[in-house]
This record gives structure tokens, C-alpha cells and sequence, in this order.
């Protein structure tokens, strides 16, 4: 087993105002990392209010290089956390935006980084690169992405990889799959149907039979803290999840009976999503194998935490946005 502490070590968080980045800050505040945070003028940040008086703050852009360059080499990390991204809600379908924060905003960290130096960089992919396949995906699966979100994630870990082994970075990619648990924003699958039912309302959704591998956050960031923390892990991309896939009926099922509800899915009322994805099925044994990672906290328990989680913090998503 990998010793996940980052205890004195400089940790540099990009993205750290977002669902998966929150809980990255929160770990790292609680192994004692010296922890320095990213975010843009003016952003939300009530994903991580509890670890604020812990942080370093940058408000910065990636996007701006001199600005992001005085940032880097005055933190000088150890190790980075790259998590911002554009796209990560469908709603947000700009291609300028996409290619300058996911490509260059990447592009630039890994410039100056491979000035001042860093133990490790941990990059964030995203099924969507991989596009609609049959069978199971693996790390040598080819990327045929079907929206802008995955043609540029599947860009800038390629490009990312390649400019680290030219300035001697040690690159680790990270691909999740499906993840759901705490503080995820409104729009996503899982927030909707517990805020609709603690709501009153019943569910309006499509049929429901894209299959997906969901599996809990906390599981999610132990992947992440290993492999900042395996030395002998260099250059490696690894997909994340349960390896086993459902269809979403199956988690809306779920999640209604563990809420004791008469609330009811109406299953068929929406249309799919173009472009949806209908069976992305990670082959995880490479992370299994080589970083001795398992999702320690299986589905049922991460759906009652967090529900737990929603029924005392739901007022926070009165907030438009959110």
C-alpha cells in the first residue's frame, strides 16, 4: 500500500473551487500539506469554506502565463493537483474557452513548472476522450472524443505527456469515469434526483438505460493521492472506477429507496443527450496493480453518505449556479 500523506509537502491545487477539486483540498488540509489553491477572480468558493483560513490563495488564470509564472515560482510545489477544467457541465460548450483552458491553461502549468521544478504533476482526464467504445476501455484504448470537453482533455494529456518527458516532469494522468458524492453541482446526475426529492418533486428523466460506472469520490481521491505520492510511478495514465457498470436506472433506484420516498421517476420523459455516452466500461487493473488501489467505500455506503451530506447542505444550492 502507497502511504498517502502529503505531510510538509508544498501542494499546488488548480480547479480547487470544483466538485472533485474540493475534496482534493480537503485531504491535503488534512495530512498537513502546505496547500496552495489556484482559482479565478470572483469564483464561488463555498465547495471549500471549511479549509479557507488553511490556504494559500492565488487568484490567477492558468490561461494568463505571466501571471500564473509569478505564482508558480514564488509556491515552487512539490507536487500539483491539476483538476481546473472547462466543459465539465454540458452547458458550457464554448470551443475558444475549451481549447485556452484545457490546452493551453495545461500547456503553460507544465512550462513553468518544468522551470522550477516539481516531484510530481497530476493530470485530470475524463471518459469523454475516449468517446463511445464497445467492450472495455483500457489506458492503450484510442481516443475518438465526441464533444469539445473530451477532444481537448484527450488533447492536453497527450501534449502534456509529451512536453513533461521533454523537460524531465513526472506526468501521471488520471482518467475517472463516473463519480458522485458530495457538493457536486446541481446539473449533475446524482444532485438532481436527491435535490429533487428532498424537494418534493417527482424525477423527470430519460429512460435511463446509459449504462455508467459510478463509484464514490473518497475512492476516487485515494487514486489521485497515490499516485502523487509513488515514486516509482512515472509517465503513467490510469483509468479509475469500479470497473463495473450499471444502467442509471439502476442508481436512481437506489438512491430513492435509501431515501424512503414517495417521491416517483418518470422514466421517459427526457430525451438522451447528443452525443451521450451508452457504455463506458474502465479496465482498472493497471491502477489495481501497480498503485494498490481499490474502491475501499463500496456504492451503498457512498450513497448514504451522501445523501447524509444533501439533507443538511441542500439550502446551499438555492443559490443560482450552484
Amino acid at each position: 500500500m502507497v502511504d498517502l500523506s502529503l505531510n510538509n509537502k508544498k501542494v499546488l491545487i488548480t480547479g480547487a473551487n470544483g466538485f472533485l477539486g474540493s475534496h482534493i483540498v480537503k485531504r491535503t488540509v488534512a495530512q498537513n500539506a502546505d496547500t496552495t489553491i489556484i482559482v479565478r477572480e470572483n469564483s464561488d468558493l463555498w465547495r471549500i469554506e471549511d479549509e479557507l483560513k488553511f490556504l494559500n490563495i492565488y487568484k490567477t488564470d492558468i490561461r494568463n502565463l505571466e501571471s500564473l509564472s509569478k505564482c508558480i515560482e514564488t509556491v515552487k510545489p512539490d507536487v500539483v493537483f491539476h483538476m481546473a477544467a472547462y466543459g465539465v457541465d454540458s452547458r458550457q460548450n464554448d470551443f475558444y474557452t475549451a481549447i485556452n483552458s484545457n490546452l493551453l491553461g495545461t500547456v503553460n502549468l507544465l512550462n513553468v513548472l518544468g522551470k522550477t521544478g516539481c516531484e510530481k504533476f497530476i493530470n485530470t482526464g475524463t471518459s469523454m476522450q475516449y468517446g463511445n467504445k464497445e467492450g472495455m476501455i483500457d489506458e492503450s484504448t484510442c481516443y475518438t472524443p465526441k464533444n469539445i470537453y473530451g477532444s481537448t482533455k484527450a488533447t492536453a494529456t497527450i501534449m502534456g505527456h509529451q512536453i513533461a518527458d521533454n523537460m524531465g516532469l513526472d506526468i501521471v494522468t488520471i482518467i475517472p469515469f463516473g463519480v458522485f458524492g458530495e457538493k457536486e453541482g446541481s446539473h449533475k446526475f446524482f444532485p438532481q434526483v436527491i435535490l429533487s426529492v428532498l424537494n418534493g418533486k417527482d424525477v423527470d428523466l430519460t429512460l435511463c438505460e446509459q449504462c455508467r460506472d459510478y463509484c464514490y469520490v473518497e475512492n476516487i481521491v485515494d487514486g489521485f493521492l497515490m499516485a502523487a505520492k509513488a515514486k516509482h510511478v512515472k509517465n503513467e495514465i490510469f483509468n479509475i472506477g469500479s470497473g463495473v457498470t450499471h444502467p442509471l436506472k439502476y442508481y436512481v433506484d437506489l438512491i430513492i429507496k435509501e431515501m424512503n420516498t414517495n417521491v416517483k421517476a418518470n422514466y421517459g420523459i427526457l430525451e438522451y443527450r447528443k452525443n451521450d455516452l451508452w457504455n463506458p466500461l474502465p479496465k482498472v487493473d493497471k491502477v489495481k496493480n501497480i498503485l494498490g488501489w481499490y474502491p475501499a467505500i463500496q456504492i451503498d455506503e457512498g450513497i448514504r453518505r451522501t445523501i447524509s451530506w444533501y439533507l443538511n447542505n441542500y439550502k446551499k444550492y438555492e443559490m443560482r449556479g450552484r
